[in-house]
C-alpha cells in the first residue's frame, strides 16, 4: 500500500509518541508499504512541531525534531504535489497535502483534518483510488 501521512497526524506520530499515530506510521515504514511525502509537508511538519506548546507537549528538543524529519525523508518516497481542481477544497492549504497524494498514487491519505474528511473530498479521491481516512482508520484497513 502506498500511503501519505497529512503533517497533523505526522505531529503526533513522532518518535516520543505511543498513540495510533505513531503506530500507524511504525507499520507502514516497518512493512512493505511504501511512505509517501513532498517537501511541503515536510516542511510543514517542521513549522508545526516548533510551535512553543507542541515543544512543551512532546518534549521534543531542536535536534530530536532533525532527526524524525531526517528518517521521515529517508523512509519516504518524495513527490512534488499535483494540482488540485479548484473549489474542491474549503481550505487551500490542504491542496499540497491532497496534491501529494495524487502525484504519488496513493491508496491512503491519512489525516485528522476535517477538511480532508468532508464528503466531497472523500468521493474526489475514491474516484482516484484514494481512500480518506484516519489513523485509527488506516490502522483497522492495514490490519495493525
Amino acid at each position: 500500500m502506498r500511503v501519505v501521512f497529512d503533517s497533523n497526524v505526522l505531529a503526533r506520530a513522532h518518535q516520543r509518541a505511543q498513540g495510533p499515530a505513531r503506530r500507524a506510521l511504525l507499520h507502514v515504514t516497518s512493512g512493505s508499504d511504501t511512505l509517501i511525502l513532498s517537501p511541503y509537508i515536510l516542511w510543514e511538519l517542521e513549522r508545526i512541531l516548533t510551535y512553543p506548546r507542541l515543544l512543551k507537549r512532546s518534549g521534543l528538543n531542536p535536534g530530536d525534531i532533525a532527526e524524525y524529519l531526517e528518517s521521515l525523508g529517508e523512509a519516504a518516497c518524495l513527490v512534488t504535489p499535483e494540482q488540485v481542481p479548484q473549489n474542491l477544497l474549503r481550505d487551500s492549504t490542504d491542496a499540497p497535502i491532497l496534491g501529494t497524494a495524487l502525484a504519488g498514487q496513493a491508496d491512503f491519505l491519512c489525516t485528522r483534518d476535517a477538511d480532508l474528511l468532508q464528503d466531497n473530498v472523500r468521493r474526489f479521491c475514491t474516484g482516484k483510488g484514494i481512500r480518506v481516512v484516519t489513523d485509527l482508520e488506516l490502522l483497522e484497513a492495514l490490519g495493525a
